[in-house]
């Protein structure tokens, strides 16, 4: 590379996410930092932060095209490690981590029970009805099984992110028309309607040292993405007491973002991230080095436990910049 840095890949930077980890890594001051995206360098404000952009093929088809590419390009790019959050590139990296390894490429993300048991939301919702019920919301196998009285029902994707597809159904005339029923328990999950405070926590754990840290926060206002856009910082010695039985259970190593609806104090987990969420901005500024630390559990070492502020609010915006 020219350089005596090691060189850090980031993908997806046009999203909120990534633009999170670069401004990270850049405040680090010790990284070269590549940035990838499926959009032109003027059209990614990110493109500004990074010391090298390129354009990236999608990471969402032709999956073995994808990791074809990206292992080419680390062994050209010397990279050392590599950051991903869109979901389906996830799964795809989780699946190849061996041919990664043999590069000497780090993946920065969580370990593949994880990631094979969140991703998917029927799976997840079985692996809760069996682990923890308790904290479950009563999910359809099929549309044969939904009764008139279980109205409201919420479908979403099985596999899917940024809310896109999920809707609210209130009578059966609904679920008719706006919903090919047939997939009910392939494609689409369909669940009892649950609502309630919206509480989101980023969970660091890493197995080799048995540390786990959380960051919990309450979403005040979401934009139609699900993205939190204002928040506060909360402690709740309920829910991190799930977040820990959820780590334990799941063996995580590594970075998620776990979601759940609070009413009357009981939780109901609503699924797990298996990346960094659209909101670690929100953890990175209360204190939980977030970005640092999926290095370090990469790297086998021990986590960098900061000191979390809590309940303090936090507010996103958007920025104009001349490209």
């Amino acid at each position: 590379m020219g350089n005596d840095r090691e060189v850090v890949l980031v993908t997806a930077i046009g999203t909120m996410t990534a633009t999170t980890v670069v401004e990270e890594l850049k405040k680090m001051g010790k990284y070269y930092i590549i940035g990838g995206d499926i959009y032109e360098k003027n059209m990614v404000a990110t493109t500004k932060d990074v010391d090298e952009f390129h354009v990236f093929p999608p990471a969402i088809y032709e999956l073995d095209k994808y990791i074809e590419f990206v292992l080419k390009f680390c062994k050209e790019h010397e990279v050392k490690y590599y950051f991903a959050v869109i979901d389906e590139e996830i799964v795809n990296l989780s699946n190849n981590r061996e041919k990664f390894e043999e590069i000497g490429v780090k993946l920065c993300i969580p370990n593949k029970k994880l990631v094979e048991t969140c991703h998917f939301k029927n799976k997840f919702s079985e692996w809760l009805e069996k682990e923890m019920p308790e904290i479950s919301i009563k999910t359809f196998c099929s549309a044969d099984e939904i009764k008139d009285e279980d109205f409201p029902i919420f479908v979403k994707p099985v596999e899917g992110r940024a809310s896109t597809g999920c809707r609210k159904i209130d009578t059966r005339a609904q679920l008719d028309e706006f919903v090919d029923t047939a997939e009910i328990g392939k494609t689409i999950i369909a669940q009892q309607f649950a609502e309630g405070e919206i509480a989101t926590v980023d969970i660091i754990s890493n197995n080799k040292t048995g540390q786990v840290i959380l960051a919990p926060r309450k979403e005040l206002l979401r934009n139609s993405n699900g993205c939190g856009i204002a928040v506060k910082t909360f402690h709740s010695e309920k829910l991190e007491d799930i977040c820990r039985r959820l780590v334990q259970k799941l063996e995580l190593n590594g970075i998620v973002n776990a979601e759940f609806f609070c009413k009357d104090g009981e939780y109901k987990i609503i699924e797990i991230n298996p990346r960094f969420s659209a909101g670690t901005g929100y953890s990175c500024m209360a204190g939980a080095k977030m970005v640092l630390n999926a290095m370090e559990i990469a790297d086998g070492k021990s986590c960098t436990v900061g000191e979390l502020t809590l309940g303090k609010h936090y507010a996103k915006r958007y920025e104009t910049y001349e490209m």
